[in-house]
């Protein structure tokens, strides 16, 4: 399988091209269009029984769709294409055997050899607006993530500072710990609370790091601002 990106960055669209037999797993809603001879099946994405279950839900939990998908080329190649509900870019990536994690909504499609699913951030996760839960990528394959406005990929080596609100998915060598811009440790809740500072994500070891140029949560305030009021 091969995944092409097309129309980015502002626009982009991933192409999962597939071998006769090939599959490809994607989110739910994601599919813009695909060959005719492409068949889908839906599923929780962890088989039957209570174990399907509980990673659909484990997922819901994490901001991704309760199923998933799975194209598969029957007879002959073909591809299907998908897009994010969001104007933005996408990347591909292989897993090699190794760990990635993403913030909610930011898995796209892989491979059948990509597993997904969502796993426990603690304080830390939750003081970020992720919710206690982040997306965790695990296995070999190909794997396409998107974003909200471009990305920009950072090879960290060290430490390094990201505001939360702008952070993609990192690899699983990097460790983070969040706080309030301008503090050196832990958060500073008054400059938080009264001060209108954000949070940022200090990330240290050595690993690759990806960054959006826009951020949702942002974009969600500025927006709420121009909409009427609610009717009583």
């Amino acid at each position: 399988m091969d995944i092409e990106i097309r129309h980015g960055p502002a626009y982009a669209l991933a192409i999962a091209h597939l071998g006769e037999g090939e599959q490809v797993i994607a989110e739910s809603g994601a599919m813009v269009s695909k060959d005719s001879h492409v068949e889908i099946q839906t599923s929780t994405g962890g088989g039957g029984g209570v174990s399907g279950l509980m990673k659909g839900l484990r997922r819901v939990v994490g901001g991704e769709s309760f199923f998933q998908n799975r194209y598969l080329a029957r007879g002959a190649a073909g591809h299907v294409t998908f897009a994010p509900t969001l104007q933005g870019d996408i990347t591909v990536h292989r897993l090699n055997s190794n760990q990635l994690f993403l913030q909610s909504t930011s898995f796209l499609c892989a491979e059948e050899g990509v597993e997904v699913s969502a796993t426990w951030g603690g304080a830390k996760s939750f003081f970020a607006g992720e919710g206690l839960i982040l997306l965790k990528t695990s296995g070999t394959g190909l794997m396409a993530f998107n974003s909200f406005g471009g990305i920009r990929s950072v090879d960290v080596k060290g430490s390094f500072l990201v505001d939360t609100g702008h952070i993609v998915a990192f690899e699983d060598s990097l460790h983070f710990e969040v706080q309030s811009f301008g503090r050196n440790k832990g958060i500073n809740w008054k400059a938080l609370l009264l001060g209108g500072e954000g949070l940022v994500c200090k990330f240290q070891g050595e690993g690759r790091l990806w960054l959006q140029t826009r951020n949702t949560q942002g974009f969600g305030k500025l927006i709420g601002t121009q909409l009427p009021p609610r009717s009583s």
